[in-house]
C-alpha cells in the first residue's frame, strides 16, 4: 500500500474515532497502548498483532496495522522517516495519557 494511502486510511480512522463513528474495543486500545511504547519494525508490529482475541484481530485498527507492517517490510525506512506519522497520531489518540501528565 502506498504511503499516501496508509496516511489517508489512518486519518479516516482517527476522524471516525474523534467523531464517535468508530469505537475501538478494549483489546484495540490495549494494542495501541503497547505500540505507543515500542520502536516499530515489521517484527514488533507482527508480534503485537499475534494472539489477539478474534474481535480485536478482525477490527479496523488491526487491519490498518497489518498494512503498516507490510509497508515496513517493503521499505524499512518507513518505520522512522515520517511516513507513518498519521498512524502514530492515531495510536497516540487511542492511548491514555501517562499518569501525572496533563
Amino acid at each position: 500500500m502506498p504511503a499516501d494511502s496508509l496516511e489517508s486510511a489512518a486519518a479516516e480512522l482517527l476522524d471516525d474515532f474523534r467523531t464517535g463513528v468508530w469505537h475501538p474495543s478494549v483489546e484495540e486500545r490495549g494494542l495501541a497502548d503497547g505500540l505507543a511504547h515500542i520502536r516499530w519494525s515489521e517484527d514488533s508490529l507482527r508480534a503485537s498483532l499475534r494472539d489477539l482475541p478474534q474481535a480485536a484481530a478482525d477490527g479496523r485498527l488491526c487491519a490498518l496495522l497489518a498494512l503498516v507492517a507490510q509497508a515496513i517490510a517493503e521499505a524499512p525506512e518507513a518505520a522512522s522517516d515520517g511516513t507513518l506519522l498519521q498512524v502514530r497520531v492515531l495510536i497516540d489518540a487511542l492511548t491514555p495519557p501517562l499518569a501525572g501528565s496533563g
